[in-house]
């Protein structure tokens, strides 16, 4: 059975008109770029994992935020970068990546 996660990231992708993926890594491809999908559900920020993210600058990927409302927000992951600032990335044994955070106030506020 899939996930409620999976299920919604689908759903976003292709309401963008793009393609979900199923290999673990970034959630699909956009007129062929990666995207990544990240959404609010328990917890009031969006976890960003190094790794995706890197990937996603090189090969001009973007992310689709989705808020506890369900509105979609598409940002290219260069201007992600700019949002998360310089500081440092996370680290913890539970989830095993290098991970940042970014609030929805950040990416529904900005223009």
């Amino acid at each position: 059975m899939k996930s409620w996660h999976t299920i919604q990231e689908r759903k976003v992708i292709r309401k963008y008109h793009g393609k979900p993926l199923v290999k673990y890594g970034y959630d699909g491809l956009l007129n062929g770029r990666p995207v990544e999908v990240r959404s609010v559900r328990e917890d009031s920020r969006y976890r960003l994992q190094k790794n995706i993210h890197r990937y996603l600058i090189r090969k001009n990927g973007s992310y689709i935020f989705v808020n506890k409302r369900g509105r979609t927000k598409r940002i290219s992951a260069k201007k992600v970068s700019g949002l998360l600032g310089n500081g440092n990335w996370f680290f913890d044994r539970k989830h095993k990546y290098d991970h940042r955070f970014l609030t929805p106030k950040k990416v529904f506020n900005r223009r």
